[in-house]
Parts: C-alpha cells; structure tokens; sequence
C-alpha cells in the first residue's frame, strides 16, 4: 500500500457514496419517460447511467433516434417534478455511514460533499439525511457542499472540488475525495489529493483500481477503522 498522506479532511461523493438513491432516480425517470411516450429501463440499469449530471442522464434514456435538444430538456424537466415529488421515497444512507460520518466529526477530519446531482436535490437531501439528530451531533456537518449548477463544470473538472477545498481550508494534498465512480477518483487526481473507491457503491472495484484509486474500501465500516488507526487531527 503506498504512503497516504494524514488525512484532515474528506469530500463525498453522494448517490452511490453517502446515499443508495437509484431506486428513486429510476423510478422518478421512468415515469417521466412513459408520460412521454418512451420505453423505460429496468432499475438496475440506471446504475450504468447516473454520475454525469441531469442532461447526461436525460440523454443515456432516450432511445438514440429522439435524443434532441427539446426532447433531452423535456424529459430532464419531466423528471425534475417527479423526482421533487419522490426523492426520499426509497432512498437512505448506506449500512455505516452515519457512523462514518460521526468518526469524521469526532476526530475533527472535516467534511464536504461534491455531488453532480443537481445542487436543489442535493441541498434537500444533504439537510434530510444528515441533519445532526440522525449522526448525533448539534448541527449538520455538511456545511460546505456543492451540486450540479449552471455555468459550473461537472466532475471529472476539479473547480469545484478546488474551491471546496479553500473553504476547508486544508491543503489538497490532506483531502481524501471519497467516491463509487471513476469520475470520483478522475476528480481526485485532477485536483491532486487522495482518491479512495467507495466499493459498497455502484461503481466496479476492478474499474476503481484501474483508475488510479489510492486506497478502496469495500463498506463505510472499514473506512472508519483505517481513520481511526491514524494519529488525531491536531
């Protein structure tokens, strides 16, 4: 295993990191699909299609002969009510991640999240699930995050998790950028900090490692333990 630098702060990724949230996707876009005269997907599937923002998903949906401009921005408007209409039906924190998140708090490793979800739903979801009730702490720790918005590029490009880095205000070099996909650990080396495979997610082990992933996990719990071997963030 190679050298890890300490680790003072960690930015996660959200569905398929912090959140198991394809069943409400899925079903949100299926109905937008079948409202509009489409063929829907089985659910599994939408595993090979999220990660890439609203218009890329919109797009990976739709057969290949109606992928227009007014047809992707329709269904991705179509989705955007369904989907506000059933975000936390299904959708819940993966087994470990609540205890993950109170290790992170309790060893003062601070917390971001960096998400291509749209930044409206990943603002609802990041105040529902992980309000400081649920991980028992005074106030949500995910104060510092950032979705999908206009005029800001997507994960892999490292701006945003550039920026969330100042507003951590630690060095790149001690930021883990945790993440199911090879877009997450693309991003962590585009930004020049540590990239760790979320392995529980929906992405492919075997793909996390080719892509370059520093350290993988296969649960949150692992995760936690390796944090708490280390020495404590003075």
């Amino acid at each position: 295993m190679k050298d890890i630098p300490n680790i003072r702060a960690i930015i996660f990724d959200l569905d398929g990191t912090l959140l198991d949230s394809i069943r409400d996707i899925a079903e949100s876009m299926n109905l937008a699909l079948k409202e509009l005269g489409y063929p829907t997907h089985p659910i599994e599937e939408y595993v090979n299609y999220v990660g890439n923002g609203l218009k890329d998903l919109s797009t990976k949906v739709l057969p290949e002969d109606k992928r227009t401009e007014d047809a992707i921005y329709n269904l991705a408007e179509k989705f955007w009510y369904k989907y506000d209409e059933g975000w936390h039906v299904n959708t819940k924190p993966y087994p470990g991640i609540l205890h993950l998140i109170q290790l992170c708090v309790s060893r003062k490793i601070r917390v971001a999240i960096l998400s291509n979800k749209v930044h409206y739903f990943t603002k609802k979801m990041i105040r529902h699930y992980f309000r400081g009730a649920m991980i028992n702490q005074g106030k949500n720790p995910f104060g510092i995050y950032s979705g999908e918005q206009p005029d800001m590029p997507l994960k892999p490009d490292p701006t945003r998790a550039l920026e969330l880095a100042d507003r951590l205000k630690v060095n790149v070099e001690n930021i883990a950028f945790l993440g199911d996909s090879v877009v997450d650990m693309q991003t962590a080396k585009n930004a020049g900090m540590i990239s760790i495979g979320a392995g529980w997610g929906y992405g492919n082990i075997d793909e996390l490692k080719k892509a370059g992933a520093d350290l993988i996990f296969e649960n949150p719990t692992d995760l936690a333990m390796y944090l708490n071997q280390k020495p404590l963030v003075p």
